[in-house]
């Protein structure tokens, strides 16, 4: 049967997925008959399958960038690019290996609780009053959902966010902008805003850096450690950026499904918030999937893969296939790649959603009324 038929029938194919109202039936569909298979009309190989996905993710010939593009070509010789280009976790090879090593059990030693209580200090200094006698507008609550997250990332971290709102909700706004720059349905004005973000996160931060305001977080350590490791000044930088650019979109898609799943089933309000948002990160994972891009010739779960081929890798299959042994939420990644901040990343949606529901947010009319943000990887619901 050729590969596209499943596409054509239920009009849906591995790339809208992400945007579909109910993609998981088709998930498990791959999952259990097609767990790697090439897909001719997008040009790409397919893993769905959770050995597969296991097993594409932990190849040390699959990369997270085409050995001829390290940065998207459209922000090649921008700020943005510049940034990206510095990103551990956008980079393979020895050269990013030393500070990777440094930011991994750093991110990884944050306590979610302590998170989880500067979420609460952040979204009372954010929040002006306006919220104390109504509903919470769809509107405010989109910008929470990319806001809040970032901000107590930053604070979490020890920098200048916590006394100033609007610093906050610039460096907020900065984030995401930076982030939108670097999707592949960026127009060129978004990609033109994620330059002109990157320039003024670098200069907010290494003004921050250099001054004594950084003493309460890790960043002073890291700083201390990468200066006797040699690593450049520059590249600590734009990893710290980067650690808030990962707070932003996942962060927003993994609160914002959870409050998608307490608006569909009210009744869910009994399970504890956190234990909530595990199963959301996991049943309706706001990284569906990932790419990875083969630069030699190799084989890859039993077929023949050329170099210059690129993999997508279904995580959302794999989480939702029901064909695992150990139940895990893929959107977290996995193998060298994996993100260490899984904990802190479903401590602060839960404290997100918290939050907003607090400030009076209603699921129930949330769900009534959103669509999904366009995407090629990130199921972020956006509400009307």
């Amino acid at each position: 049967m050729p590969e596209t038929i499943t596409a054509t029938v239920t009009g849906i194919d591995p790339l809208s997925a992400v945007m579909h109202p109910d993609p998981y039936p088709y998930y498990r569909e791959l999952a259990a008959t097609r767990p790697f298979f090439r897909e001719q009309r997008l040009g790409l190989w397919i893993a769905a399958g959770p050995s597969e996905v296991a097993a594409v993710l932990a190849h040390p010939d699959c990369r997270v960038r085409p050995a001829t593009q390290p940065v998207p070509p459209v922000l090649a010789g921008t700020a943005a690019g510049d940034l990206f280009g510095r990103l551990v976790r956008m980079n393979d090879g020895a050269a990013h290996a030393p500070l990777k090593a440094l930011l991994m059990p750093m991110l990884a030693a944050v306590d979610p609780g302590v998170a989880a209580q500067h979420a609460a200090a952040m979204a009372q200094m954010m929040d002006p009053g306006e919220h104390a006698h109504a509903a919470m507008t769809a509107a405010s609550v989109n910008r929470w959902l990319f806001a809040l997250p970032v901000v107590t990332v930053a604070a979490v971290l020890g920098l200048p966010v916590t006394r100033d709102r609007g610093t906050a909700v610039e460096v907020a706004q900065q984030v995401a902008a930076f982030a939108a720059a670097q999707s592949p349905l960026a127009d060129a004005d978004t990609v033109r805003g994620g330059a002109e973000a990157a320039r003024w996160l670098g200069t907010w931060l290494d003004s921050s850096l250099a001054s004594s305001v950084v003493a309460d977080g890790p960043l002073p350590a890291l700083q201390r450690a990468a200066l006797a490791a040699g690593i450049e000044a520059q590249a600590v930088a734009a990893n710290i950026i980067g650690l808030l650019v990962q707070a932003c979109e996942a962060t927003a898609g993994l609160a914002g499904n959870t409050l998608l799943r307490l608006g569909r089933n009210p009744s869910a309000g009994g399970m504890p918030l956190l234990g909530m948002v595990a199963r959301v990160a996991q049943d309706d994972p706001p990284v569906q999937n990932t790419r990875r891009f083969l630069p030699a010739d190799t084989e890859l779960c039993g077929h023949a893969v050329k170099a210059g081929d690129t993999v997508l890798v279904l995580l959302a299959a794999a989480s939702t296939s029901g064909l695992a042994d150990d139940a895990r939420a893929w959107t977290f990644g996995h193998g060298r790649h994996a993100c260490p901040g899984d904990r802190l990343a479903q401590a602060l949606a839960a404290a997100t959603v918290s939050a907003l529901c607090a400030r009076g947010a209603e699921p129930a009319a949330l769900a009534r009324a959103f669509r999904y943000r366009p995407s090629l990887n990130a199921r972020i619901p956006h509400f009307l």
